[in-house]
């Protein structure tokens, strides 16, 4: 992560005529882009939801559950704003950790969202998106908590490693629980391979949990310098 560099643009090298070379440019504009992806991730939720409660029934596929699909997608940018809201931004690193968990919390509605709309059928033709979907939403949970847990609790890296590894494995039980509860409250088909297979999906859920857990927690502890 890119953190001292984005809250200390002074680091950033210039050449023998004091121009900021361009991926430095980059870099301090990544803030700006990272606003406008919360933004515009924020809008597409909203349209897509509004889409699917407002259009016919008929105009979807089978395996869409157009009412439950769109009340999702229009509650899933509060989950974006709602770190900021909560968390102490007393200095520009924690003001960076929290932007990148609003872009983790955004990028990983989007990848489910797209899941949803269609991306999670590409099991049919060989392509597990949803093992896709756990590993890389799993990375992403575990490498931001890290970060996270170091810059506001200020643990040691094995009791960062424990504390990570413990809550998003753990939220990722709740999760496979949330899709059974909402296959049985509202019928949809979010448990297993669409409603199939079951033990054997959420078995393999929750291995690729765990690897990408393990991804981020070892990507956490690589240097910063050798990250950049």
């Amino acid at each position: 992560m890119l953190l001292e560099l984005f809250t200390n643009t002074d680091a950033l090298h210039k050449d023998q005529n004091g121009v900021i070379s361009p991926i430095n440019q980059f870099i301090i504009s990544y803030p700006m882009r990272q606003k406008l992806f919360l933004k515009y991730t924020s809008i597409i939720l909203v349209v897509i939801g509004l889409f699917l409660l407002i259009a016919p029934k008929q105009w979807f596929p089978d395996f869409y559950k157009p009412v439950f699909m769109g009340i999702v997608a229009l509650l899933s940018p509060a989950l974006i704003y709602l770190p900021k809201f909560i968390l102490k931004k007393s200095n520009p690193v924690k003001r960076a950790l929290i932007l990148e968990m609003r872009s983790v919390i955004a990028f990983s509605l989007a990848i489910n969202i797209a899941g949803e709309l269609g991306l999670f059928q590409l099991y049919k033709y060989g392509f597990q998106y949803d093992k896709f979907a756990h590993f890389i939403v799993s990375m992403l949970f575990a490498f931001i908590l890290g970060e996270s847990l170091k810059e506001w609790e200020h643990f040691t890296p094995k009791k960062v490693a424990w504390l990570v590894f413990l809550i998003v494995f753990s939220s990722g039980l709740l999760w496979e629980f949330f899709e059974a509860t909402s296959d049985l409250l509202f019928k949809t088909q979010e448990w297993g391979a669409y409603g199939k297979n079951i033990t054997w999906d959420t078995l393999g859920d929750i291995a690729f949990n765990a690897l990408g857990i393990l991804s981020g927690i070892i990507i956490s502890k690589i240097p910063k310098r050798r990250r950049r």
